[in-house]
């Protein structure tokens, strides 16, 4: 840490920078993705050379939905041990025809080997690694955080290329909180990267046009805006809400996406649960959300479809199994679910916490590489995700 000037502090974190007293300097940083896809008919077993060195990896394939699929890869010192491929619970929206696997952290590797139980048709593999960054920066007098709302990092503080982003914001009163996970690896080195890596495979690849979740907690207990709702005043946390508090449709819950909030875990939390700070995390924002929006966090309301106007009763805070046929947001954090709507329950009877001054977005680590190339994203159809 440096001074530069009169008073300026400088960090080395994203959103470190900052004049000593009220008034900040803001650093936005936008990372984008380099990717590259490959497709080709797998029989049993197919080793793909990638162009560049992967951070990030996920795969897809047509039809053959309870196929066993894993995945290995080389990082230079040959193929490590394979893993299994998890189901991405947002490409389970799709309905298109294809399967589609969750993003899976590569290690720095160079080359994928594919292992099927059956041949599959037109497997992709789609690889990815943090491209081109640009750095600005924004003066304000004062932080503008609302009395009790969590430090959320924005998604300039994640670093995201809203190029990316090509769905068009749809606000209505928030009914139901719905738990998500994003089954990634546990104990992930760079949530960062990660995040930017799911919000590519969602909006790019999945053509939903942005990440899908409207919140996500990593295992530090970091909370990160996702589904772009607004901008906001340099200073401010994101809320995922208009100026009049209708919270922005997401895509993290098929014909229930309208009138939520989706907040994953960042994880795979089928047979170990999320950490502490991981479900503070959670906690803090379902508390929030409750408070503000008049929600019983341990009642089951009847939901509306805004949109469709089908309607059934659930959860208030809900896992997202119960609203679709989907493993999330895995068994062993399902059954905490009580105890989170308990302790979110005795959180909003109680008396609200001073509001966060600052967050520190955590420092992205990318390599400057060559300006991806991809084509537009297309906008779904609204009834597809609502």
């Amino acid at each position: 840490m440096r001074l530069i000037g009169a008073g300026i502090v400088v960090g080395s974190g994203i959103d470190a920078l900052q004049l000593v007293g009220p008034t900040r300097v803001y650093a936005k940083v936008r990372i984008k993705t380099r990717a590259h896809e490959e497709e080709r008919n797998v029989d049993s077993d197919s080793v793909f050379t990638l162009p560049f060195i992967a951070s990030h990896v996920a795969v897809h394939w047509e039809g053959h939905h309870d196929a066993l699929v894993k995945v290995a890869f080389d990082a230079g010192a040959g193929f490590a041990a394979a893993s299994t491929v998890l189901h991405d619970e947002v490409g389970e929206q799709k309905n298109d025809g294809r399967t589609y696997g969750a993003v899976m952290i590569a290690g720095g590797a160079n080359a994928v080997r594919v292992v099927t139980d059956r041949p599959l048709s037109r497997l992709r593999v789609l690889a990815m690694v943090d491209g081109e960054r640009t750095v600005t920066y924004e003066t304000v007098n004062g932080v503008l955080a609302a009395p009790s709302l969590p430090a959320v990092i924005s998604r300039a503080g994640w670093g995201c290329d809203e190029s990316l982003m090509t769905w068009p914001p749809e606000f209505y009163p928030i009914q139901k909180l719905i738990c998500h996970h994003t089954a990634t690896q546990n104990r992930d080195p760079d949530p960062a990267a990660t995040i930017r890596s799911i919000y590519y495979y969602h909006a790019v690849t999945q053509t939903w046009g942005d990440i899908g979740y409207n919140f996500l907690v990593d295992e530090s207990g970091r909370i990160y805006e996702g589904r772009y709702s607004r901008p906001y005043p340099t200073g401010a946390y994101p809320t995922g809400e208009d100026t009049t508090g209708k919270g922005v449709t997401g895509a993290h819950a098929y014909q229930f996406n309208s009138g939520t909030v989706g907040i994953a875990l960042l994880g795979t939390l089928t047979s170990q649960d999320t950490t502490a700070a991981g479900r503070n995390g959670i906690e803090q924002m379902l508390a929030w959300k409750a408070s503000t929006h008049s929600i019983d966090p341990n009642g089951s309301n009847r939901y509306t479809n805004p949109v469709t106007g089908a309607s059934s009763t659930f959860a208030n805070i809900a896992g997202h199994r119960d609203v679709n046929a989907t493993e999330c947001p895995g068994g062993v954090f399902y059954q905490t679910l009580p105890t989170v709507r308990n302790d979110v329950a005795a959180a909003v009877g109680g008396t609200p916490s001073p509001s966060p001054t600052a967050v520190p977005s955590p420092t992205p680590t990318p390599k400057p590489t060559p300006k991806p190339k991809h084509s537009p994203s297309p906008t779904p159809s609204g009834g597809a995700t609502h």
